[in-house]
């Protein structure tokens, strides 16, 4: 069957229906809504700034903590390989240390030891030291001069 319109149909496309501007702009104005329902208006307007500024903190926020997620696995690498370093240089010393009292004749006078079998000394107070440090100077110095032949004779 053939049906004939007054409209001519192009094949393989969809004739869009166009509303009239006028009716748009009537029903969707903001300034006729501004002026029939005012606190409506102001309440859209205060709830659109706040969605905004709800979407850019979100997304300030979210920057601050990838970024610092970045930076925590950085440091955290970081830290890691450190660790690993120390492990090593702890296994190459004991491998070291371990060599040399092999090699050396006193190993079989030290004596494995403790913690809690060390002695702790305090430090020594700093004028003491100075003290003690000057009256040895001056003995060592006396005993030298003391000791050296003394020429008879002019």
């Amino acid at each position: 069957m053939l049906s004939r319109t007054l409209y001519k149909q192009k094949a393989g496309q969809f004739q869009q229906k166009k509303l009239p501007k006028g009716l748009f702009n009537s029903v969707f104005s903001l300034k006729q809504v501004q002026r029939k329902f005012p606190i409506q208006a102001a309440l859209h307007i205060i709830l659109d700034g706040a969605l905004v500024g709800v979407l850019i903190t979100v997304s300030i926020m979210s920057s601050v903590v990838l970024h610092s997620q970045y930076l925590w696995t950085k440091s955290f690498t970081q830290l890691e390989t450190t660790r690993d370093l120390n492990r090593r240089i702890l296994e190459s010393t004991s491998i070291l240390e371990s060599y040399l009292l092999k090699s050396q004749k006193l190993s079989r006078y030290l004596v494995p030891t403790k913690a809690e079998d060390l002695v702790y000394v305090d430090r020594p107070k700093p004028e003491e030291t100075k003290k003690s440090f000057d009256m040895t100077f001056k003995s060592r110095l006396l005993e030298r001069i003391s000791s050296f032949p003394v020429k008879s004779g002019y």
